[in-house]
């Protein structure tokens, strides 16, 4: 059989199989299942299985902590499928990945924001490549991930998984990492969210979100279409919502027109889950599961996920002739192809020793290192930093002795208790719903025994008891599954070198040189903690509050991550509290932050001598953050995000329109104070000082020339350290308004004390191209600006030149610009 040939040709092999196909093991092609981990394998799927599937969703809902049984899970389904089924199709496993492979006992990396923070993309793949191997060795040939939104609302409970708000880096950081856990055809990685998800109103997930055209092509969908021309991406993930009035699940304009005719993506397109489903169920531009589904497949849906709650209608709709078999044929290539590219059909099963990857100590070491050059020192008063290790030191806040804290939502301690139904938390979730139905007819008599009785329908609020009951039941049947019983439990068993800030601090200080006394929870206040931080204050030389919130989507103590949008985009209230009284100590205090998101931290930010932005840093975090403060390592991370100080600035971001006749102007609030960010887009302190000179430049470039500019970096400072080196472009006068300060290229230099570098960057004016009055994407002629700097706003040198000749209409924009580093 052809398609069962190797030496054969991909696109021959699909069309051989194809002809083999049913229409309904076409449609199965489309579909997803969950399965579940440990000796339940997956709960009578076997007949559910039997034309085959599509894609498998293996995520910490099914993971039960043990690793043997779920990866002998993970093979008994694939076995079932390709010696089971008519025509041993494989299935297409799926985990997630922007923390690292979510496996316990996986290596857990920092979050996105942290690799963003870095500036440096080398990185990402590296950490892509290490998240490649132990997806592989357990059984995963596909990853939902990274994300490609712009995170530019401090409000979004998911803003900790972007690469930050600028298009440029976001591309950066997500490309590279997409070309490390790809491989050469080794996995299939997911760019999501397509389009807009990280920017709608009031910052509420999955909600609506009016973008102009212009700005949607030039801003929001930039780091995508990087992805497909640069990164090669084998998938891409629909953002949740709805996009100019349209759900994006079941948009052709954006699923088609946009994605595939204008950005030129030709993989597959993979549901987020639930979202075809909300299409009818929230938003209403569908009757039933059944239209639904017509729409999401005739607009460009390849794959539902999680399950097959609509597209389960397909094989009707096409035996009635409501939707033609072309549809079905179109999208059953691309998954088929996909499979194919990938080698399923050679090896279906793991490739690699799971256990021997997880135990590699430079993954380890890679994960530390991201960690620490991802931290972003945003003040440094009076050099209190680095820390005279001889000082008494009161260690407080909330994050000082936790672990779990440190991991992000997606990361395997974050998601280890988590279900499907937790991805998708509709109300009116077909599952939930069905049990419902369930529980209210066939359970009536044993709802009177609990003391709910009804006639016809329960009340609202009977319902509400009842969906209760009904979720409380699905988490203990969950949880009777697991070998551990809590997060803290889960980190114990698969992280047993994880630290706490104090574990780290005491060993780095001695234990006696250290008090501690936590003051508060993250939420609340602690009886009595106050008092304790008071008196272990007045016996120090100085305070070090490790304050933030945790990310997750169903800890009760979370403050952020999916279904966690948060309206207070700063600290607690009893941290706030907290922190008064231990400011009228008048003892200097360093405030390290640990949260996923960019938090406001203005009144913590003036009273404190130093502040340090640590966000998501994972199994080493706590080790990283004490050795910035001891000065064992230099920070060197720079701010991939605009820190705002009050909600009421949202959105602020870098490479905003021009306001005022003043071009640097970001506002005129009654309230000066409101007017400018707490801390700028690409600021970040080092305990070095570099010089920036000597800059040179062309002065005259064709529009689909190079800009060539080079300039000297020297350490003049008494330590090493690496600086992130930004440009940034700004059109003179244009036919549509351009941002105040385009980033356009950077790079991360390090330098030995009074060393000297020389850094250059060649920037093809094709990255400049926007799409003009009449919607054509052109590189016009004019005089352009040119700043080199520190940061967005800490600008060390500047010139102007002139793109000259005639307006250039561009297919494509150019993604990345080149640098160069010379030692002198």
């Amino acid at each position: 059989m052809t398609y069962k040939d190797a030496s054969k040709p991909i696109h021959e092999r699909v069309e051989d199989l194809m002809e083999r196909m049913t229409l309904k093991e076409k449609v199965a092609q489309l579909f997803c299942a969950n399965s579940y981990g440990g000796e339940t394998v997956y709960d009578t799927r076997y007949e559910k299985l039997i034309d085959g599937i599509g894609t498998i969703s293996y995520l910490n809902d099914s993971l039960t902590g043990d690793n043997k049984k779920d990866k002998e899970t993970i093979r008994s389904i694939q076995k079932f499928l390709v010696e089971e089924t008519r025509l041993g199709i494989p299935g297409l496993f799926h985990s997630e990945g922007i923390s690292g492979a979510q496996i316990p006992g996986a290596t857990t990396f920092p979050q996105s924001t942290n690799l963003a923070a870095t500036w440096e993309p080398a990185l990402a793949r590296k950490m892509g490549e290490v998240v490649k191997k132990q997806l592989r060795a357990y059984g995963f040939k596909a990853v939902h991930s990274p994300l490609f939104d712009l995170g530019r609302d401090p409000r979004f409970g998911r803003i900790g998984e972007t690469y930050g708000e600028d298009p440029y880096l976001v591309a950066q950081m997500g490309v590279a990492f997409v070309k490390g856990i790809q491989g050469d055809d080794e996995v299939m990685a997911a760019a999501k969210h397509f389009v807009g998800y990280g920017n709608a109103e009031g910052g509420r997930g999955g909600g609506e979100q009016q973008i102009a055209e212009r700005k949607l092509l030039d801003s929001y969908c930039f780091p995508f279409e990087a992805a497909i021309h640069e990164g090669n991406v084998k998938a891409i993930m629909n953002s949740y919502g709805i996009l100019n009035d349209q759900a994006v699940s079941t948009s052709k304009w954006l699923l088609t027109d946009i994605l595939r005719n204008k950005l030129g993506f030709n993989g597959l397109v993979v549901a987020d889950y639930g979202s075809i489903t909300h299409s009818t169920l929230r938003y209403r531009v569908a009757e039933d599961a059944k239209e639904a589904a017509i729409l999401a497949l005739k607009a460009g849906m390849d794959v539902e996920q999680p399950g097959n709650q609509c597209y389960q209608h397909l094989v009707e709709a096409v035996e009635s002739g409501e939707i033609e078999e072309a549809y079905i044929n179109q999208s059953v290539r691309r998954v088929l192809e996909t499979k194919f590219r990938l080698g399923l059909f050679e090896n279906p099963y793991e490739d690699g020793d799971f256990f021997y990857e997880i135990q590699k100590e430079e993954n380890a070491e890679l994960s530390r290192e991201i960690a620490e050059k991802s931290m972003v020192l945003v003040k440094n008063e009076d050099h209190i930093l680095p820390l005279n290790k001889s000082l008494k030191v009161a260690l407080i806040g909330p994050n000082s002795d936790t672990k779990t804290n440190f991991f992000g939502g997606y990361s395997s301690v974050g998601s280890a208790s988590t279900r499907s139904s937790d991805f998708d938390k509709s109300e009116e979730d077909s599952f939930l719903r069905m049990l419902y139905t369930g529980t209210i007819t066939e359970h009536k008599e044993s709802l009177k025994s609990a003391g709910i009785e009804f006639e016809d329908q329960p009340t609202p609020e009977q319902r509400e008891i009842i969906m209760n009951m009904i979720r409380q039941n699905l988490a203990a049947d969950a949880s009777s599954k697991r070998i551990y019983k809590t997060n803290e439990e889960f980190v114990q068993m698969f992280y047993p070198d994880c630290k706490s800030v104090k574990d780290a601090l005491e060993e780095a200080l001695g234990a006696e040189r250290v008090l501690h006394a936590n003051g508060c929870k993250i939420f609340k206040a602690i009886d009595g903690g106050i008092e304790a931080v008071k008196a272990a204050v007045v016996q120090a030389d100085v305070v070090i509050a490790v304050l933030g919130g945790k990310e997750s989507m169903i800890d009760p103590e979370a403050t952020c991550g999916e279904n966690k949008d948060n309206i207070n985009i700063g600290l607690e209230k009893a941290q706030l509290e907290l922190m008064e009284e231990v400011f009228k100590m008048n003892k200097p205090v360093i405030s390290v932050i640990v949260d996923g998101r960019p938090l406001a931290t203005p009144s913590v930010s003036e009273h404190s001598k130093a502040v340090l932005y640590a966000w998501l840093p994972a199994q080493s975090g706590a080790e990283a953050i004490v050795n910035i403060l001891t000065g064992k390592t230099n920070p060197s991370g720079k701010l991939p995000v605009t820190i705002v100080k009050d909600a009421g600035q949202i959105p602020m971001y870098n490479s905003r329109l021009p306001l005022y006749v003043e071009i640097n102007e970001w506002a005129e609030y009654i309230d000066n104070n409101k007017n400018r960010p707490l801390y700028p887009f690409g600021h970040g302190l080092s305990y070095t000082a570099f010089a920036y000179s000597d800059l040179k430049h062309d002065s005259l470039v064709q529009p689909d020339g190079d800009l060539n500019m080079e300039f000297k970096l020297s350490n003049r400072g008494q330590a090493a350290g690496d600086e992130v080196v930004q440009v940034y472009i700004r059109d003179r006068v244009s036919s549509v308004a351009r941002p105040v300060k385009q980033l356009v290229g950077f790079a991360r230099v390090s330098l030995d004390v009074n060393e000297t570098k020389k850094v250059a960057f060649k920037i093809n004016m094709k990255q400049l191209a926007f799409h003009d009055l009449n919607m054509d994407q052109v590189v016009e002629p004019g005089m352009m600006d040119v700043f080199i700097g520190a940061s967005s706003q800490d600008i060390r040198l500047k010139g102007v030149f002139e793109i000259t000749g005639e307006k250039r209409i561009v297919e494509r924009k150019a993604f990345s610009s080149k640098v160069m580093i010379t030692t002198l």
